[in-house]
């Protein structure tokens, strides 16, 4: 007689991974689709995503095999809270095939499965968002931030990618130095190296201007929104996995999102960068030369008779050494150029800038230093904030922190010191860990216990952040 089979969902807003194995551990079979947060997409889209993801992971096996299912959901209090919901999701797991009771829960709680067996304990997670938690018998029980990107998500891949944006708007516009941070997001965003021209192209860069280098970044697009906040999906839902294991790495990716009010948005942003764009040189060219009559000229020269000023990329050394080496029409330029390409993306896709902070970060660059040192000072404090109980463990969760990155060294280094009698896990699947939890239902707690390694124990951990 053939093992009974379940399945686990991890389902976040940017992807949605589903695992197929036997209650034994053996996987069976993996599906991806589109990310699933209601809170982000709407019910409809979500439930869709979410099938996909299940369909692909049972093949052509019969769904009556399965005996128990798991879905971990971000924006789980979103979607339960629509009234149509509940008959939606029957009938999707009728239409894939599925004969078996379906539990859905936080993405909080797989995650939190995902790196320990006991049922008590604390959850960090930082990947597009971040959030802390408390958990008292696998739930939440306890919050710290999981706000959503607007709001919080303190040091979350989003949040190391902003910085990472306002950093290279320093350095384009002289403020700070064209260091290797700056450099490899200009050449990320523009397709342009930092002594190109940021209207005629590249010099010589192979990577797309319009594309997202894709970092396996898989926490949600919205984060979590306290009660009735507006960013996110009920209290503390964070859209917490992983993204699975990161290895699709190798081609860059454009995250889109349906809807007319980011697009509203974005071009917004667009304009209003453009607008500034043109105010600081009234009167040039893109090509930066002048095209009005030489009345226009810096307040402090005074306009030769017959003879044009010199536009503000050519002014004297001693001005361009005071006001800084960017501060001139092309740094401006190159500036508004980034504004645009980052409001052209859906928000939250800033996220996928966070893996470029790392790589500078182990190059000795002093904006990611700041970058990775805030970013882990910022995650303690959420974890403290939930008060960690000796003894009892500390899971660790998101591609931020499992994936071997600076963040993860400095946030394990500080739990250690910390909190020194609790032993630290880390949720390398959180799509593991919810098929964990289904096999639990089926064989009882304590072999349950047993069986938790062989869902949840790899080595992904170990590679570094990419």
């Amino acid at each position: 007689m053939a093992d009974p089979c379940v399945v686990g969902l991890d389902v976040g807003g940017t992807h949605s991974r589903a695992v197929l194995a036997t209650v034994g551990g053996r996987v069976l079979g993996t599906g991806r689709a589109g990310g699933g947060n209601p809170t982000v997409l709407g019910a409809g889209a979500a439930i869709a995503n979410i099938v996909a993801a299940l369909r692909a992971a049972l093949g052509d096996r019969a769904g009556g095999r399965v005996e128990a299912c798991v879905v971990g959901l971000a924006g789980v209090s979103t979607l339960m809270a629509d009234p149509g919901a509940a008959g939606v999701l029957e009938q999707a797991w009728a239409d894939a095939g599925l004969v078996c009771p379906v539990r859905v829960v936080s993405d909080v709680t797989v995650s939190f499965a995902a790196g320990t067996p006991h049922a008590d304990g604390t959850l960090l997670v930082s990947g597009t968002g971040a959030v802390a938690a408390r958990m008292h018998d696998r739930l939440p029980a306890l919050f710290r931030d999981g706000y959503g990107w607007l709001l919080g998500d303190d040091g979350s891949g989003f949040w190391i990618g902003r910085q990472a944006a306002r950093a290279t708007i320093a350095a384009a516009d002289g403020r700070a130095p064209m260091a290797e941070l700056a450099k490899a997001v200009l050449e990320a965003l523009l397709d342009q190296s930092p002594d190109s021209s940021p209207t005629t192209g590249r010099t010589g860069s192979a990577t797309s201007g319009r594309t997202w280098p894709e970092s396996g970044l898989g926490l949600g697009l919205g984060g979590g929104g306290g009660e009735g906040g507006g960013a996110g999906g009920g209290r503390g839902e964070a859209g917490l996995g992983n993204g699975g294991d990161g290895r699709n790495g190798g081609a860059p990716t454009v995250v889109r999102v349906a809807g007319q009010a980011s697009d509203r948005a974005s071009d917004r942003a667009s304009d209003h960068a453009s607008d500034h764009a043109s105010d600081t040189a009234p009167g040039t060219s893109d090509a930066g030369t002048s095209t009005t009559p030489s009345t226009i000229a810096p307040s402090n020269s005074a306009a030769t008779p017959g003879k044009e000023s010199n536009p503000p990329d050519q002014q004297s050394p001693s001005r361009s050494a005071a006001i800084g080496e960017g501060f001139g029409l092309r740094g401006r330029r190159r500036a508004s150029e980034l504004v645009r390409a980052v409001s052209a993306q859906p928000t939250v896709a800033l996220a996928r800038l966070a893996p470029l902070v790392m790589a500078a970060y182990e190059l000795g660059d002093p904006a990611a230093r700041r970058i990775v040192e805030e970013a882990a000072r910022v995650l303690v404090d959420s974890l403290a904030g939930v008060g960690p109980v000796a003894g009892q463990p500390v899971v660790l969760g998101g591609s931020v922190l499992v994936s071997r990155s600076p963040v993860f060294d400095a946030v394990a280094a500080a739990v250690g010191r910390r909190w020194p009698d609790s032993p630290i896990g880390l949720a390398h699947d959180g799509a593991a860990g919810a098929t964990w939890l289904a096999a639990r239902e089926v064989l009882g707690a304590r072999d349950g216990a047993l069986v938790h390694a062989a869902f949840t124990n790899d080595d992904r951990w170990s590679a570094k952040f990419s």
